[in-house]
């Protein structure tokens, strides 16, 4: 079956792809396209039969199911489909399609796939394009598409993106080439920048294959789409000119004006409209491929952009509108989520928040569903948000900065980089006027007499307090661990332990904290200007604390990986049947019911309620071991190493000073020694208080299972608390349906593989400008020192692949659940982190250089470059 792209009505995606039914679309919606056709994945059954008969395709199959490596079977599948034969009904098709086109009867041959140019997935690379194609070698190219979908490339994406490997399923799209004196691509927002607002549009004379190939530095304008203004010209190299031969196929020539921009500005502000008109169109952000021939602009391609940043619609202003500032609360210390957050989450978040918030500022209200632009906080499109613009309009740019720089280096370089007179709100809200603030300054003074009394008694009576510290969190912890709240619903379990951890969180969790941070930044003005010289003393007493969960966590799994042998983790499924019938050692039972005892609801992502827990899933721990059965590297033994590092720099220290100094630095060490560990317990018992919540949302969710309202218990997550309580009331009320309705927005925010810390309401993302230097240097913030060599190891999430020996972990940020992947690194690479945050602290323990604050550093660097990574400096070098 062949489509022409006039056809009416729009064929199904499946028979015709992504590329071929876009064609369609826009040639309906008089949009000016080439005229062409698509032979459909029907059209091409007979060859696809044909194939499956072949031992080719047997092998092919066979390498699918053993997972083995598909280089060798799909080469030779490929070369299988040049004895395939058209049938005469294909011939006699193809014939009258291609009669039927006007023109000179010059063609491109593109692949057309099923899964290709949806929103969220993208085949760059994978599919086979040919130009300049004629009627005597349009077999030929329509092979070579057919054939590309089943290069090894295309395998290997379908099998990363979830896509079915066993089918192989194509279309082909045949279109008129235009013989173009300029072409090149468009996309309808700033890939860069991610500004909605700007079109950015590369161009080289010729067709436009040299610039969707990479092949040339192609000239660059980026266009305000509002105002029509064009903020950037750039000229680019145009090093080589892709042109078609009189007799069809293309050739490579010297570029005829490489020093003049090969668009005018009339033609750069036609091709703006024409990809505002796209973008209306399909309703989101798109990329196009265009050409000029004799004057007229040609739209030969257009897809979804996958590679962008959304945002709720409840975030945006209207384009030209004064812009609101938003900063991502997910990726702030003490949370640093990296993933979508499920409605539930988002909602335990606000609830649980205060327990944190009432100690210091008395019974607040929380809600995630806030009026962004009318909020200081709020939770929506999957993440949860400060309106940075309102708190612009009391507070500075540079003490935004100062009061960030400890717990991520990157965050307060960003914020530094904010015009404040561009983003400053105009209007300030009720909460924000003087006489709110004088009132709720008032409120709070009186709320927290009781915090401020205990951080009195960890200043002046550290060892007592730390007595009652420990009394007081041990009992929390008890009772959260066996506390059943089955009784309660899930909104009355949020208030209850809400009301019972508020005075453990004010009392004995909150106040430590404050004496650790102020004795840290304590040590280096004892010794003033000889603080310098004793760097290494002075950091050494910052190290080496026991008790510290995130660091115990990796020392416990490291000892029980060392009680089984490797061959032990060469099934894991099969090693986590073993440990649920008990079907072990008794040496690591007993090691495994310590761990879960403490830890069973800690695991990957566990702020995410949706996450599974160690608790909940064995084999997230055991995968985990399996990274380090093979190790030399020990967790424990590195600690110890701390801790009499720590005890001889204090003995070192104490040497070089005397009288009040003497004194000063024996009380800070007694400070640090004792408080050191208390650092993660408010962390801590948010993890425990996570995790009840979680075991009681799922009892939910298995309730409306059961009465065959959902189809899984996990489903649960789907949904916020107002929506649960309405359904509870409402028998009649359709869960599924509200499910249905924010799929598609996360399935959206799924492709994101990094937040970033601030974007605004038309969706511009904060970046920080650093000077052109040497590319295969990059500088960021060194945060654990020392000096190590490795291989790159890029992860964006902790269960993507396995950090071995030699590998340097490179992460957009880390929480808990990353810390067992420290103990095979050789150092640590961040974009997001600070000396207080997760995985500063880990590395420092466990002495792994770490560096943090580069931005993009998940892109910019690829898997296996080998790097030297400065922790002292903060600089990573990269060696090939």
């Amino acid at each position: 079956m062949i489509y022409p792209f006039t056809t009416t009505p729009l064929p199904p995606l499946t028979e015709v792809g992504g590329k071929g039914l876009s064609l369609i679309k826009m040639t309906q919606a008089g949009l000016p396209v080439p005229p062409g056709f698509v032979c459909s994945v029907t059209f091409f059954e007979p060859w696809l039969t044909a194939l499956q008969a072949t031992p080719e395709w047997t092998a092919v199959q066979k390498a699918i199911q053993n997972k083995e490596d598909l280089h060798s079977s799909t080469t030779a599948l490929k070369a299988a489909c040049a004895n395939l034969t058209i049938t005469g009904e294909q011939e006699k098709q193809l014939t009258a399609t291609l009669q039927a086109l006007p023109g000179d009867g010059i063609f491109a041959v593109r692949s057309s796939s099923p899964e290709e140019d949806l929103e969220g997935a993208s085949f760059a690379g994978g599919y086979k394009t040919t130009l300049g194609e004629t009627k005597d070698t349009m077999l030929a190219a329509l092979h070579a598409s057919f054939a590309s979908v089943f290069d090894e490339r295309v395998f290997v994406y379908k099998q990363q993106h979830g896509f079915a490997v066993e089918m192989p399923r194509i279309a082909v799209v045949v279109q008129q080439q235009i013989t173009s004196e300029t072409a090149g691509v468009g996309f309808s927002l700033n890939p860069l920048n991610n500004d909605y607002d700007e079109a950015v549009i590369d161009a080289n004379w010729g067709l436009g294959e040299s610039v969707v190939a990479g092949m040339v530095t192609p000239d660059h304008f980026v266009v305000d789409k509002v105002s029509k203004n064009i903020l950037e010209r750039k000229l680019g190299v145009k090093e080589t000119v892709v042109t078609l031969t009189p007799s069809g196929g293309t050739q490579e020539q010297t570029s005829p004006d490489p020093g003049e921009l090969s668009l005018t500005d009339e033609q750069v502000i036609a091709i703006t409209e024409i990809l505002i008109r796209i973008e209306t169109l399909y309703d989101k952000p798109i990329d196009i491929e265009w050409a000029f021939a004799g004057g007229k602009l040609y739209l030969l391609q257009a897809r979804p952009i996958t590679a962008y940043i959304p945002l709720a619609p409840e975030m945006m202003t209207e384009p030209g509108e004064r812009r609101i500032l938003y900063m991502d609360i997910g990726l702030t210390e003490g949370t640093t989520i990296n993933r979508p957050m499920m409605p539930l989450t988002i909602d335990w978040l606000f609830g649980s928040a205060g327990m944190f918030v009432t100690p210091m500022m008395g019974p607040v209200e929380l809600r995630a569903d806030n009026e962004p632009s009318e909020s200081l906080m709020f939770g929506v499109g999957g993440r949860v948000y400060f309106n940075l613009s309102q708190i612009l309009t009391v507070v500075s740019v540079k003490m935004m900065a100062d009061e960030t720089r400890a717990g991520d280096a990157l965050l307060a370089e960003l914020m530094e980089n904010i015009d404040r007179t561009h983003y400053k709100a105009e209007k300030k809200i009720k909460v924000l006027r003087w006489w709110s603030i004088l009132r709720h300054t008032l409120r709070a003074m009186w709320a927290a007499r009781h915090i401020v009394g205990k951080i009195l008694d960890a200043f002046w009576r550290p060892e007592e307090y730390y007595c009652y510290h420990t009394s007081v969190i041990d009992k929390a912890v008890s009772d959260l661990q066996k506390a059943d709240y089955s009784e309660l619903s899930l909104r009355e379990l949020i208030d209850k332990l809400d009301t019972k951890l508020t005075p453990v969180i004010a009392k004995a969790a909150l106040p430590p904290i404050a004496p650790y941070i102020f004795y840290m930044g304590r040590l280096e003005k004892i010794f003033g200007d000889d603080a310098e010289e004793d760097k290494g003393l002075l950091e050494a007493l910052t190290m080496g604390f026991a008790g510290n969960e995130a660091v115990d966590i990796g020392i416990r799994l490291y000892r029980m990986a060392k009680i089984l042998v490797p061959i032990d983790f060469a099934d894991l499924d099969h090693l986590a049947q073993k440990l649920i019938v008990r079907n072990l050692p008794d040496e690591f039972l007993t090691a495994w019911d310590e761990f879960i005892s403490k830890y069973g609801l800690r695991g990957p992502g566990e702020l995410e309620l949706a996450n599974s827990r160690y608790g909940d899933d064995p084999r997230l721990a055991l995968e985990q071991m399996s990274y380090m059965v093979d190790s030399d590297f020990d967790p424990e033994e590195m600690q110890k190493k701390h801790v009499a590092a720590r005890q001889e720099a204090y003995g070192q220290l104490l040497r070089k000073v005397s009288g009040r100094k003497r004194r000063q630095l024996e009380r800070v060490y007694k400070i640090l020694d004792l408080l050191g560990p208390t650092r993660d317990t408010p962390k801590y018992l948010w993890v425990l208080d996570n995790g009840a919540v979680r075991r009681r949302a799922l009892q939910e969710g298995q309730m409306f299972v059961e009465s065959g309202r959902l189809d899984a218990p996990e489903d649960i997550f789907w949904f916020t608390l107002d929506e649960i309580d309405a359904a509870n009331a409402d028998p009649t009320y359709d869960l599924r349906q509200k499910q249905d309705e924010k799929q598609p927005f996360y399935h959206q925010l799924d492709q994101v593989l990094a937040f970033p810390h601030i974007i605004d309401s038309r969706g511009r993302i904060g970046q920080v400008e650093k000077p052109q230097g040497d590319p295969n240097v990059l500088t960021g913030l060194g945060i654990s020192r020392g000096v190590a060599t490795g291989r790159i190891k890029v992860l964006h999430t902790p269960r993507e692949k396995p950090v071995e020996k030699g590998d340097v972990l490179v992460a957009y940020t880390t929480d808990p659940g990353w810390t067992p992947l420290f103990v095979n690194a050789e150092a640590v690479i961040l974009e997001v982190g600070g000396m207080l945050q997760h995985g500063g602290v880990v590395a420092r323990e466990y002495g792994k250089p770490c560096v943090v604050g580069i931005q993009g550093v998940t892109t910019t660097l690829q898997d296996g470059q080998l790097v030297e990574v400065d922790g002292t400096t903060g600089i990573v070098c990269l060696l090939d």
